[in-house]
């Protein structure tokens, strides 16, 4: 059974992939109304024509500073950045670890 969660999970992973991976993000994901932003630590591996023909994404503005702001909708943004949080701070702890 797919729910929202599984959506936005499945969304979350996908988005955090073109966007580099975890070890390109350079700050937690934040968002503001209707867009995710992201502060990216290199904007050359971030895949800007996918990350713009993905299911979710509505729009993107390119900002200074490496940031990226992806227009997403309303509610879904908030549960985007969370969940793009808990994958990086998954990752950075995993390679901690190693």
């Amino acid at each position: 059974m797919t729910t929202p969660m599984n959506t936005s999970a499945r969304a979350a992973a996908e988005l955090l992939v073109l966007l580099g991976g975890p070890a390109n993000i350079a700050a937690d994901a934040d968002y503001c109304a209707t867009r995710l932003r992201i502060t990216v630590r290199d904007l050359h591996a971030v895949r800007s024509h996918a990350l713009h023909d993905h299911r979710v994404v509505l729009g993107i503005v390119k900002r200074p500073d490496r940031e990226i702001d992806i227009v997403v909708g309303h509610y879904t943004a908030a549960t985007l950045s969370l969940l793009i949080n808990v994958a990086v701070a998954e990752a950075l702890a995993e390679a901690e670890q190693e």
